[in-house]
């Protein structure tokens, strides 16, 4: 990208709105004090492409309920106010930056992936020894919000990140050093840019920012970003979905010490999440 282009770049995100108008409306109804489950479920059914999608994810083996759940009322009874809140908010962002005229890689195998790390990142909070201190509403939108970075740069960078994904698969590289070489930046600090525009939490953007290199992740919110990097590793193993490449992240020692689980144990994620692998990949084409 160089530096003129990186900042075109910036600038372009910065001229965005501060959020789109679906995902302002959502915040807003979320954070008024006085706003009850009726007034998010209203505000979410408005938008059907928003709300026929949670309600796969809430019905998919991500949550594993036995029971159909068949409304955003339902869902919010079942789940709780903040789940589904979250869940909207994960989807909203993914969909407002997504155009289907500007795709540069597979975004049904790029929604599988992330939907796959979402559902890592849950399972291995789980055997992590703090896991019961992660707040598991942020810890859906580091894992579903990851690679935000890439959508944001076939936006805004469509013909030049065609060069990037053709050349990683063709060569068979990781898309990250793809992204420096040909780009001067990589996806993880283009999707910062867009993350501390729209204000996310901050554990998010650090593992949006860092999941890559979890050694540079603040303290406080390197225990998000390590498990997010594992996340990431795992379904990048297992090949469920694709992140614009077919490569395998090299594992990072400091995020197994982080999360205190082993090898072992991610392999027995592997094959727990291999399980479900048929209904993730079907709601991602759904």
């Amino acid at each position: 990208m160089e530096k003129e282009k990186k900042r075109i770049f910036i600038q372009k995100i910065q001229s965005l709105p501060t959020l789109p108008t679906a995902l302002a409306k959502i915040v807003s109804v979320a954070e008024n004090e006085s706003s009850t489950a009726d007034d998010l479920a209203d505000v979410i059914s408005k938008d059907q492409s928003i709300s026929s999608t949670i309600l796969r994810l809430v019905n998919s083996a991500f949550y594993g309920h036995l029971r159909q759940i068949s409304s955003i009322n339902h869902s919010i009874v079942i789940l709780g106010f903040r789940t589904v809140k979250t869940m909207a908010l994960g989807v909203s962002i993914f969909q407002s930056t997504s155009n289907p005229k500007r795709q540069s890689f597979n975004r049904t195998k790029f929604w599988t992936h992330s939907i796959g790390v979402a559902t890592f990142a849950k399972r291995i909070a789980g055997k992590t020894k703090s896991g019961s201190g992660i707040d598991q509403e942020a810890l859906f939108l580091s894992g579903l919000l990851h690679d935000l970075g890439k959508v944001v740069f076939d936006n805004y960078f469509n013909e030049e990140y065609e060069v990037v994904t053709k050349e990683a698969l063709e060569k068979n590289e990781w898309i990250g050093d793809v992204e420096m070489r040909l780009l001067g930046m990589n996806h993880s600090e283009a999707g910062d840019y867009l993350a501390q525009k729209w204000q996310f939490p901050p554990a998010v953007i650090e593992s949006i920012r860092h999941h890559h290199n979890v050694d540079e992740a603040h303290k406080g919110n390197g225990g998000m970003a390590a498990i997010t990097h594992l996340a990431d590793y795992c379904c990048r193993k297992m090949k469920l979905g694709s992140g614009g490449d077919n490569e395998e992240v090299a594992l990072n020692p400091l995020a197994l010490e982080t999360c205190g689980v082993t090898e072992e144990i991610l392999d027995e994620l592997i094959a727990e999440v291999e399980a479900d692998r048929d209904s993730i990949e079907a709601f991602a084409i759904d």
